[in-house]
């Protein structure tokens, strides 16, 4: 199985996408009647398809959308490591294009995350020599100063990640990481960033056991964890907890409707986060969803979505739904039934959506194959489409150089 997790409902975020009023302060009371208003609801399958063309490189975490470009690290397969080098592809223009070379040594399994004006990447598993076999642990980062377009060296991490994709996000001040892996030891990695003192700090471990492939969602206040499973046995887990970095502590999360999986899409949509899909163990695949809300600490199991039951699919907020795109079962490549569906919450309803078009047949593309069936793959939302990169299918080994982009109809 591949190794591609890494992570949209909306949240204010500089360069991506705002919306007013997620629970905001209260303004003066009106006295005036406002006029009323007819508003045209747009079907959630309402858009359009487009292919993206092939970059640079095989294409793999971190990924970080910039308000203007999709920038993504150089994936690679099986002896060779790849690298954080990045490829920026512009949505307005159809183009990628290389950046400077970054001064870290070809690696893997690097953390990497947008603050706004920089792009930051630390850790992984590195080698002078680009060779998987003689692989370490790392604790050195860079970050590429998007005003300047040259990279510089950060403080390295005061310890080693593990040997899965971290979770870094932004926390408006701090990069918070989370990395937890069911290795010999088994251990939990939790680190913050600042990039205005060049410091790291080391904050508590959640007391979940150590696992792979968990969800972890930035709320806009907490990190909320959940799921996973241990690589051995593969059984999966259901409990979870939340982090608020402001305070360094962590609560527990009440069980989940749901049954326990890992490798599943979730996304925070400005209330809740929700999840969908995953894969729990000798079971096979499981196709229910849930939403979490923070606010009252509770549960609630999503209706049935009309994509079968999918490990390792991609998610998306849009500003209005939560878009699953791609994933895999266990025999099955591509699976039957949609390749994406939308999930409202306001309705709490699924829409399939059409097929995107297949890539032209040739030696890394299959014209049998939908341009969205893909597993492992990077989605973001620009504020008018969502990007869906890299990932895998069962032609070509490794990961993909290309993507696919939906259009919604409509503001």
């Amino acid at each position: 199985m591949r190794e591609h997790r890494p992570t949209w409902l909306i949240v204010v975020a500089a360069g991506v996408f705002v919306v007013s009023g997620c629970g905001g302060g209260k303004g003066a009371v009106s006295t005036t009647i406002a006029a009323t208003s007819t508003t045209t609801a747009v079907p959630a399958d309402a858009g359009t398809w487009s292919l993206i063309p092939d970059g640079p490189n095989p294409l793999s975490p971190p990924m970080a959308w910039t308000g203007t470009d999709l920038l993504v690290a150089e994936g690679s397969c099986c002896a060779s490591l790849g690298s954080v080098n990045l490829s920026a592809y512009d949505p307005s223009s159809g183009v990628w294009h290389t950046l400077p070379a970054t001064p870290l040594t070809p690696r893997n399994y690097a953390l990497g995350t947008w603050t706004g004006t920089e792009m930051i990447v630390a850790g992984g598993l590195a080698s002078a020599d680009g060779l998987a076999t003689d692989a370490v642990p790392v604790t050195d980062g860079a970050a590429l100063d998007a005003a300047t377009n040259t990279w510089h060296s950060i403080a390295p991490m005061p310890t080693t990640l593990l040997m899965t994709n971290p979770t870094a996000v932004w926390t408006g001040r701090e990069v918070l990481v989370w990395a937890s892996f069911p290795d010999t030891n088994g251990r939990e990695v939790v680190l913050a960033y600042n990039p205005s003192t060049n410091t790291w700090r080391s904050l508590p471990p959640s007391g979940l056991t150590p696992r792979a492939h968990a969800i972890a969602v930035w709320s806009g206040k907490e990190l909320v964890v959940w799921g996973g499973s241990n690589l051995d046995s593969g059984v999966p887990y259901g409990d979870g907890a939340r982090l608020d970095p402001t305070t360094d502590t962590w609560r527990r999360l009440p069980p989940a409707p749901v049954p326990a999986r890992s490798m599943s899409a979730a996304v925070w949509s400005g209330h809740e986060v929700l999840l969908w899909g995953g894969d729990r163990g000798a079971g096979g695949q499981v196709g229910q969803g849930a939403a979490y809300n923070p606010t009252t600490n509770t549960w609630r199991a999503l209706p049935l979505s009309p994509s079968r039951a999918k490990s390792d699919p991609a998610g998306v907020w849009t500003g209005r739904v939560f878009l699953v795109i791609g994933g895999a079962t266990s025999g099955d490549f591509p699976p039957p039934g949609p390749s994406a569906a939308a999930y409202d919450p306001t309705t709490n309803s699924w829409t399939a959506l059409p097929a995107a078009p297949p890539y032209p047949a040739g030696p890394t593309s299959n014209a049998k194959f939908s341009a969205a069936e893909r597993e492992g793959g990077m989605a973001v939302w620009t504020g008018k489409a969502v990007l869906l990169v890299g990932g895998g299918d069962h032609v070509q080994q490794g990961p993909l150089a290309n993507g696919v982009q939906w259009t919604p109809a409509g503001p």
